[in-house]
């Protein structure tokens, strides 16, 4: 025979097994460290000015459907990235200061050479082939 004590206690453990999951927030974005499939152009793709591109700073672009970052550490030297953060897949596109930061999470990567700066990230950010040709920022990849 089973208990009164025993149901209501088998019902208070179900009761809050349900109202845990209920308030247990869906994380989807951590896993989400993929890099974005690179276009399909055939050659170098001309994105930019070399006026667009501040000394120290970045701008975001999207090549066909790719977002990347264009970034000019020092003078005359341009770098190029995907704009996807390795932490957890958030574009994007804050550049100052020679550093570039997601603003999901706090990363913080080298506009210089992409690297980790300070986390969460995991890994560097996938480079992405730049070249100077008179005034215009051609990238490859």
């Amino acid at each position: 025979m089973i208990s009164r004590r025993g149901v209501i206690a088998s019902a208070v453990g179900v009761s809050a097994v349900a109202a845990l999951t209920a308030c247990t927030p869906e994380v989807t974005d951590l896993g989400n460290t993929a890099e974005p499939s690179a276009p399909t152009a055939s050659g170098p793709v001309a994105v930019a000015k070399i006026t667009d591109i501040p000394i120290g700073s970045g701008k975001k672009f999207d090549v066909d459907g790719t977002p990347i970052l264009i970034t000019q550490p020092r003078a005359g030297e341009f770098r190029g990235f995907s704009a996807v953060c390795t932490h957890a897949g958030y574009v994007m596109n804050n550049v100052a200061n020679s550093e570039i930061k997601c603003d999901n999470h706090g990363a913080l990567y080298s506009a210089d050479d992409g690297s980790v700066i300070s986390g969460p990230a995991p890994r560097a950010l996938g480079k992405v082939e730049v070249t100077v040709d008179g005034d215009d920022i051609l990238v490859s990849f």
